[in-house]
């Protein structure tokens, strides 16, 4: 099931265009052409043949009748050896007795659009803090730094490891480190 949510009323958005993909690596294991939902949700069947990890694809091309430059959100599906990782979940998975980081593909696109002067750091920061209180991405715990009563600007070598990140450059771990820094320093508050 998917639903598409305004980001200003968080309530479904009714008249969307959209299509879905459901990739298994570079197959297309189903999917959907363009079409409309006037309810702002929808249910998309697919029967996903083997245990593995799928890529789902959901495209806006269209809100209120009126086209839109596409819009594109991509969500991983892990499917497989009787457990499926929730991105959802306050806990993050276990890697060799180390916590890892858990962050979902979409991000990267806030992180591309900081990067590139379309998102303001405000909303960037925002929006980080709004995953990180609601498990959606998983931050490891790091001890010291402090909370100023005003906060520091965010450093520009954080907006290009936001940028490096969102083309591939550098790993979720390196990231997360920013991330972090930007927390002990009282940059974000969560």
């Amino acid at each position: 099931m998917i639903s598409f949510i305004n980001k200003s009323t968080h309530a479904a958005q009714q008249h969307i265009d959209y299509k879905v993909s459901v990739m298994e690596g570079s197959n297309q294991i189903c999917g959907t052409p363009v079409l409309h939902t006037a309810e702002g949700s929808v249910t998309i069947p697919c029967q996903l043949p083997d245990a593995a990890t799928y890529q789902v694809i959901v495209e806006v091309d269209g809100i209120l009748f009126q086209p839109i430059p596409p819009e594109t959100a991509t969500f991983t599906v892990n499917l497989g050896g009787g457990t499926t990782p929730n991105t959802n979940s306050t806990t993050p998975p276990q890697t060799n007795g180390t916590q890892s980081t858990v962050i979902p593909a979409w991000i990267k696109n806030n992180a591309k659009w900081w990067s590139q002067g379309q998102l303001g750091d405000d909303q960037f920061i925002q929006g980080l803090q709004y995953m990180i209180q609601h498990g959606i991405i998983q931050i490891p715990t790091q001890s010291g730094g402090s909370t100023p009563s005003t906060a520091p600007p965010i450093p520009a070598w954080i907006k290009t490891n936001a940028g490096w990140w969102a083309a591939g450059q550098i790993t979720d771990g390196d990231f997360v480190k920013g991330i972090q820094w930007l927390i002990s320093n009282g940059i974000i508050v969560v």
